[in-house]
């Protein structure tokens, strides 16, 4: 009697630690409790060359020269995968994975200096109101160096790589994630 019960405590344990149980549904739908996953961050910096040669009425010109630089993360927004997005056959899952945006964007202030100020004549100093005039140039041109580099594409493929191993470790031996149509990213954090 004793032997029969080890054994088929061992059976019990052998049959529910084996590969071909199913993963339970709420186990699928768990990777949107993750929100947004940032896969990919980028330091980019900007030199801002401002000349301010002044109306008629004024002698003399200024000139100034910033740099700063800003911090921009990238990733998907996982939460917004639908239950439509996610389909299974067996130990084969296919997900529509959520276009890739810019999650963050941001322009540290300890990162932004003056390197250099010329004003001569009787011009006065930049002021702090148009030093962050020009700074906010220099913003919309990283925003716009965004569009040139590669961010989301790279951001949407490290979702991808995490997506994969996600289900793999769950137990599902293929897994195809299809990327979002082009058209549908967001560059722009605050939209």
């Amino acid at each position: 009697m004793r032997n029969w019960l080890f054994l088929s405590l061992i059976v019990l344990l052998l049959t529910s630690c084996g590969n071909g149980e199913e993963v339970q549904e709420t186990e699928i739908y768990q990777i949107r409790s993750i929100g947004t996953l940032s896969t990919t961050e980028y330091t980019l910096g900007k030199i801002i060359h401002w000349d301010d040669e002044g109306e008629w009425y004024k002698f003399g010109d200024r000139k100034i020269l910033l740099s700063c630089k800003a911090t921009v993360k990238a990733g998907v927004n996982l939460n917004s995968i639908k239950e439509s997005d996610i389909k299974t056959e067996g130990n084969k899952i296919t997900i529509q994975l959520p276009p890739p945006e810019i999650v963050s964007f941001e322009m540290d202030p300890d990162l932004i200096r003056t390197e250099m100020t010329d004003v001569n004549g009787f011009r006065a100093n930049f002021s702090q109101a148009e030093k962050s005039k020009a700074l906010q140039k220099g913003e919309e041109s990283i925003r716009k160096d965004l569009q040139k580099l590669n961010i989301l594409d790279e951001a949407e493929q490290n979702a991808k790589i995490f997506i994969v191993d996600f289900y793999k470790n769950l137990g599902f031996e293929q897994v195809i994630v299809h990327e979002a149509p082009k058209d549908k990213r967001n560059t722009n954090p605050d939209n």
